[in-house]
């Protein structure tokens, strides 16, 4: 994420750090490294070396020019639901998954993630894959729409906006989908009221859900003994996959749930970094080879 002054500060870094301090002397994998922030910070530390995998073309790019020449930072297109088949008979000693939208995603208006700008319907974060996010809006049947709405975005006016889209269509483009959805709203809000209706068209559009499950699955798989998955989380429905999920493993023996609670960032971080509140960090401690 970045800041006001346009300097990229990676969310609950420190806690990050502190978490996977353990697995420094392993392979490391950040499957969501975006812009590197995570990476470098785990690289200053003295972690040996790290798999920095992201299912963004132009993240890659990026972290290839950022770490040009290092030896210890291995750039990877492919989405973390793929580890498995990416490291092949080797064993990480620690996997992060920062499942938040960074900043530059967010910023760049021609990858429609923003309904602030400009751009595009389209959402994904592999634009060269998949369908964007304009075939959702454009073709599902309200019915339909409305119930991704509701279950995607947790959004109350699911019904009422899915008709006001239908009404509309075609759209084109995000500030013009963000326009209908406000006049689903009376009055102000607090919370722009497309907040949950772009949220939840990107995770449909990415299919975010199922990726989360597949990837902390395999991660589990993937980690050596006393290995240590951490996972930060922006949205209800993500956290509770990962709670669920570090619980369910926790219960049948296959390692430790490390955080109680989920770790937030604290006044000064959000402070420095809006974006950050949301964000709750888990960790799980592998208990022997899976």
């Amino acid at each position: 994420m970045t800041t006001a002054t346009g300097r990229h500060q990676p969310v609950l870094l420190q806690a990050v750090v502190d978490a996977l301090r353990p697995c420094l002397h392993g392979l490391i994998v950040d499957g969501t490294a975006g812009q590197g922030g995570h990476t470098e910070a785990l690289l200053d530390v003295g972690a040996v070396r790290i798999l920095a995998m992201d299912l963004d073309p132009d993240a890659v790019r990026w972290l290839a020019a950022r770490f040009h020449g290092n030896d210890r930072v291995q750039p990877v297109h492919a989405s973390y639901s793929d580890l498995l088949d990416r490291l092949g008979t080797e064993r990480p000693a620690g996997v992060l998954l920062d499942l938040g939208l960074s900043s530059r995603q967010l910023e760049t208006a021609d990858r429609g993630f923003s309904f602030r700008l400009e751009g595009p319907l389209d959402m994904r974060f592999d634009p060269t894959s998949g369908q964007p996010a304009a075939q959702l809006v454009n073709r599902l049947p309200e019915s339909e729409l409305a119930a991704l709405l509701r279950e995607y975005g947790e959004e109350r006016r699911a019904r009422a906006i899915a008709r006001r889209i239908v009404a509309a269509r075609p759209l084109q483009s995000t500030t013009q989908l963000a326009r209908v959805v406000a006049a689903a709203f009376p009055g102000r809000r607090r919370l722009h009221p497309a907040t949950r209706t772009f949220q939840a068209l990107r995770i449909a559009t990415n299919e975010e859900l199922r990726t989360l499950g597949l990837g902390l699955a395999g991660a589990r798989r993937a980690l050596r003994k006393s290995g240590r998955l951490v996972v930060i989380a922006f949205h209800s429905l993500e956290d509770r996959i990962v709670k669920q999920t570090f619980r369910a493993w926790a219960q049948d023996g296959l390692g430790e749930v490390l955080t109680r609670r989920p770790i937030r960032p604290n006044w000064s971080e959000t402070q420095g970094n809006p974006r950050a509140r949301s964000a709750r960090l888990r960790i799980f401690a592998v208990a022997g080879n899976n």
